[in-house]
């Protein structure tokens, strides 16, 4: 079984993941992979988690938070692995 990511940026493939919260709000977080010189590197828990009044506001706030850490790493890429 293969995922496809909710976006791809800057080389590195991002993905979301949201659930429902029991007040009925909803939780988003994002993992990172990218394929590196050893292979394939993955960072769980990247970002959030990020509550909002719907899965679509969730998602979006994780996966922008996501992209800006993301420039961050390219900025600075020692020490920078997140």
């Amino acid at each position: 079984m293969s995922r496809q990511p909710a976006e791809s940026f800057k080389g590195y493939d991002i993905f979301t993941i949201a659930l429902p919260t029991r007040d009925g709000r909803w939780t988003a977080t994002t993992e990172v992979q990218k394929q590196g010189a050893d292979g394939l590197e993955t960072w769980q828990h990247f970002t959030g988690p990020f509550e909002a009044a719907t899965d679509a506001d969730a998602r979006n706030a994780a996966l922008h938070e996501a992209e800006r850490k993301i420039v961050d790493i390219i900025a600075n890429p020692v020490g920078g692995d997140r």
